[in-house]
Order: C-alpha cells, then sequence, then structure tokens
C-alpha cells in the first residue's frame, strides 16, 4: 500500500517548482505518490511538471481549469490512494527525511495527524517554527498552526469527514483545521515531528499578499467554523474559538493586511467590519481566561478598547507580527 500521497497544487510557480520537486521525489520514504495538479498555468510550470512525471514513476501529473489552491486540492484528493494525505505548496520544498520521520510516528496507523516544525523563509531572513508537543486538544487550537502544508493526515478518517477545503475563499487551511479538530477524540490522535521539515517560502506576488483585498474572506470562513460547531453540536471549544479567532482578527489581520492597505476608504470599512464582527460574535471576548496568560500578544489585546481602536491601529502599521 501506498504509505503517503502528496498533493501538489501548481499554479505559475516556474520559478520554484523544481526545487519543490526535487525535494519529493528525493524522499527517504519508500512507497509514497506524487500528485501534481495543474491549476490551469499559464507559465512553464506544466512542462516541468510534465518532466518529472516522465522520469519519476511514483508522480501523477493532472490538470484542471484554474480553480484556486483549495479546487485544486479537493481535485488531487480523488486520485489519492495513500494511507496518509500530505499537501505541499509548489513554491515550497521540504527536507529529505521529513515524511518518513512522519510516517515512523504514526504508531502503525493510530495517529490520525502527524505534524513537522517549519522554517519561515523570508528574503533576508530565516524563522524557526518549532513546537514539542501538545498537551490537550485545547492547547492545540489555542496555539496550533493552522496550515495543511505541514501535516500528514490518516486517510480513512478524513474520507469520513464531511468537508473539503472551501472552494474561491482565502484562509482556506482555517475552515479545514477547525473542522477537523471538532472530530478529534483526544491529543493522542496527534504526532509531532521536532525536526524542521518544511521551509516556507514567503514571496511578495504571493496568493496571501497580492490577494489582501479578499480580506473580508476571513468572516466567511468563521462564520463557517461556527456553524460547522453548532450543526455537530460540538460546543466544548467556545473559549477557544472566541480567543483564536479575536486575537487573528485584530492581530495577524488587522495588523499585516487591513493597516498595510493603500485604499484609504477600504482601510477604515475594514475596521469598522472587524470591530462589528468581534462585538456581534465575541462580545463578552474580553473576559476569556487565554487573555490571562502572559505574552505580549496578550499585553496588545488587553489595551484594545473602543478608544484605542480609533486612534491606535492608524499608527501602528507593521509594528507587531502575529501568527
Amino acid at each position: 500500500m501506498t504509505k503517503i500521497s502528496i498533493i501538489v497544487p501548481i499554479y505559475n510557480v516556474e520559478k520554484y517548482l523544481k526545487r519543490s520537486l526535487d525535494s519529493l521525489v528525493n524522499q527517504t520514504l519508500e512507497d509514497i505518490e506524487i500528485i501534481l495538479v495543474d491549476d490551469g498555468s499559464t507559465d512553464n510550470s506544466h512542462k516541468i511538471a510534465e518532466d518529472y512525471k516522465e522520469n519519476y514513476s511514483n508522480v501523477l501529473l493532472v490538470t484542471k481549469e484554474n480553480g484556486g489552491l483549495s479546487d485544486a486540492r479537493n481535485f488531487g484528493l480523488q486520485y489519492a490512494s495513500g494511507e496518509y494525505i500530505a499537501f505541499i505548496d509548489s513554491d515550497d520544498y521540504v527536507e529529505s527525511q521529513m515524511f518518513e520521520r512522519m510516517y515512523n510516528l504514526s504508531e502503525n496507523g493510530r495517529k490520525k495527524i502527524i505534524e513537522s516544525n517549519f522554517l519561515w523563509e523570508f528574503p533576508d531572513k530565516n524563522v524557526k517554527d518549532v513546537v514539542k508537543k501538545y498537551n490537550s486538544l485545547n492547547e492545540y487550537l489555542v496555539k496550533g498552526r493552522v496550515v495543511a502544508w505541514n501535516k500528514i493526515y490518516k486517510k480513512s478518517w478524513l474520507d469520513t469527514l464531511d468537508f473539503k477545503f472551501p472552494v474561491g475563499r482565502l484562509y482556506e487551511d482555517q475552515d479545514f483545521f477547525f473542522k477537523m479538530v471538532a472530530n478529534l477524540q483526544n491529543i493522542e490522535e496527534i504526532a509531532v515531528d521536532d525536526h524542521i521539515g518544511v521551509h516556507y517560502v514567503q514571496r511578495s506576488n504571493s496568493i496571501s499578499y497580492n490577494k489582501s483585498t479578499r480580506i473580508r474572506d476571513i468572516f466567511w470562513i468563521y462564520n463557517d467554523i461556527i456553524e460547522y460547531y453548532r450543526v455537530h453540536k460540538v460546543t466544548c471549544y467556545k473559549d477557544e474559538m472566541e480567543y483564536r479567532f479575536t486575537r487573528n482578527l485584530l492581530g495577524n489581520v488587522l495588523i499585516r493586511k487591513v493597516l498595510k492597505q493603500k485604499d484609504r476608504k477600504l482601510k477604515r470599512e475594514l475596521l469598522s467590519e472587524i470591530k462589528s464582527y468581534i462585538d456581534t460574535n465575541f462580545p463578552n471576548w474580553k473576559r476569556n481566561k487565554y487573555l490571562n496568560e502572559r505574552s505580549k500578544q496578550n499585553l496588545y489585546l488587553k489595551m484594545v478598547n473602543s478608544i484605542t481602536y480609533k486612534l491606535f491601529y492608524l499608527y501602528l502599521e507593521g509594528m507587531l507580527i502575529y501568527e
């Protein structure tokens, strides 16, 4: 049986694709398959992918019309035959032993998720993102890395879940992560490889940068997650979701996205919409128990009120960095 199916969405990444695919075809783990999904590329990416398909027997290339990252991942899933599923972005690359280490932590398939640490690769520096372990699912919801590309997932478990990546939306990994955790029974179903596995390449023309005007997708994503929890009667993580969503909206979304908008009108609209969303969905967030933990993020969050919201954010562009 194929141990891991690696799904790689591809769209106009000719500059990065060879490095990414080289890191996959040279994995030390045997019995893997690499599913390349060309999502309507218009550059040389398809030709590069074809070359790998011709030269490596475990590489499959499928093509589709452009539909975005989520659509490509969902499309690739139908071709996967592995015991575990992985999603690797085509501009990132991985260490040669990563999947072998992760598979060895699966305990013969008992683990539903195994995740790896990673390295943020900026043009001028590298930053390690390292976790040793998580002590509970509550902690995982608060501190877990919401990205899909640093994990492998038990395929038979994923097949039982009634969701996929939301098509046409940014922040798709958050939707996938929070729904996924709602279907775990205990923290023992997760393992962490404490080595650096993924090189997460930061580039100015990636979708997370050039589509920042689609910031409103985050409201759709959070509404979708909240509705999923309601329908499936998951009520035990209200504090965790309130804290994580509020922290992300006031931190990463507002500071790294909204305040870097050049359109002042749009910036003011989004400032108002973020505040309105929090006031409506999390009116008591200031009393959240996780705000009592000491951190620079919490110190910042405690400073937020109706007065500072109108003044403080106008001058804080880029000074703090959040997950």
